[in-house]
């Protein structure tokens, strides 16, 4: 059976693992993008269309951009499907595909979704408008992408498994073999494109087009050409985001440490010492001098509703998150909750504890030290139900 895979023999010299420079950036260090998955759209519900080099494709920039911008968009396959374009009886090459993406941009999926009839399909007109959408799209984001390598090497497996922590992975694969749980090629040429998310000890993980249905392919399934991305969005916030990243990277050359290394190395001490606020009112002091340690722009203050208007203003580089992962910030800043109530703020660890100056003499906790000495749950009950406070999360971007 034909599932839309089409080989051609196309000049992919410029994009080759290396020679089209895309950012080699480990944005998700387990190489793990299932949390991120689009929502399943049908390549061919109603009819077959082939064209499971565009499904694929925009399934593979979907969780790309999920997973590093945090918004879930979902593109229009019926407008790159006609200007790549696609052969309804063959399918196409995947490199059209992206090439497509990359002259002709995206557009929304409500702009122009998959018609009832393959009639109406075949026969739907590319607007000058719609044009300019995707037009417009290119003006916001840029797509890179390059193949990991010319020919199978032996170690593809491994090659594939890297490329995961920097990109969700286009893959050809042999459709759909399945004996013993797993999806085997038989070794039969590849005939499918689809999306590979997880590459783990029980098999290859592709998200597919058919069936509504994750799939998992043997480790010898044998994948003969597999395509990395890099999607910029070319917004301030994506700045701070590529900065972050990057910044990260050369702490690890320059042996800095990150905030959760800095905050970990204070726990026990008064992280504060020039008591510019007396002990048991420096915890804004203390979470921005740790803060300055890292990011030496952020300025040291002492009061956690100061310090909220500090995190709620985005050129500071800060944004709101939902998620309390490690060096999430957590404040409740005081003058929002009852009267005489007084706020506090602290960083997450990678426990889930919250790391925060201790205002009061407790046990083996002296006052004035940093300690670690909330959980998300105990900090709500206190300062959320006791004392009527907000209880709001900001990440640095930069």
């Amino acid at each position: 059976m034909n599932y839309g895979l089409r080989e051609e023999l196309l000049e992919f010299s410029a994009y080759i693992l290396g020679g089209a420079k895309v950012p080699f950036i480990d944005y998700v260090e387990d190489g793990n993008w299932e949390p991120f998955l689009p929502k399943y759209e049908p390549q061919a519900e109603n009819y077959e269309t082939n064209g499971c080099t565009i499904w694929g494709t925009q399934n593979q920039i979907e969780t790309f951009h999920k997973g590093i911008y945090g918004t879930e968009p979902n593109y229009s396959e019926v407008f790159n499907y006609l200007l790549a374009p696609v052969d309804p009886a063959h399918g196409a090459d995947p490199q059209l595909a992206y090439d497509c993406i990359r002259e002709h941009g995206l557009i929304d999926n409500d702009l122009l979704p998959v018609p009832d009839t393959k009639e109406e399909f075949l026969e739907t007109t590319i607007t000058k408008s719609l044009l300019a959408k995707g037009q417009y799209w290119l003006s916001r984001y840029e797509l890179n992408h390059e193949w990991l390598w010319t020919r199978r090497p032996k170690n593809a497996l491994e090659l594939m498994k890297r490329a995961l922590k920097t990109s969700p992975l286009g893959v050809s694969v042999t459709a759909w073999y399945r004996e013993n749980g797993k999806y085997i090629d038989r070794e039969m040429k590849n005939n499918h494109w689809c999306l590979c998310y997880r590459i783990d000890d029980d098999g290859i993980h592709v998200f597919d087009s058919y069936d509504h249905s994750k799939k998992v392919l043997s480790h010898d399934h044998s994948i003969m050409r597999a395509k990395r991305i890099w999607l910029n969005k070319k917004t301030h916030y994506s700045m701070h985001k590529q900065v972050s990243i990057l910044q990260a990277i050369v702490n690890i050359l320059m042996q800095k440490k990150t905030l959760l290394e800095v905050c970990k190395d204070h726990l026990g001490t008064d992280a504060s010492p020039s008591d510019t606020a007396p002990d048991e009112l420096a915890c804004a002091e203390t979470v921005t001098v740790l803060l300055k340690k890292v990011y030496p722009d952020v300025p040291v203050i002492t009061g956690t509703y100061t310090l909220w208007d500090y995190l709620k203003d985005t050129r500071n580089g800060f944004k709101p998150v939902l998620d309390a992962t490690p060096e999430t910030i957590i404040i409740s800043p005081t003058g929002t909750g009852k009267a005489g109530s007084i706020g506090h703020v602290g960083i997450f660890d990678d426990r889930g504890l919250i790391m925060s100056n201790n205002s009061f003499d407790a046990g083996t906790h002296k006052k004035g030290t940093f300690t670690a000495n909330y959980t998300l749950e105990t900090w709500r009950r206190k300062y959320e139900v006791g004392q009527g406070m907000p209880v709001l999360l900001y990440r640095r971007m930069v």
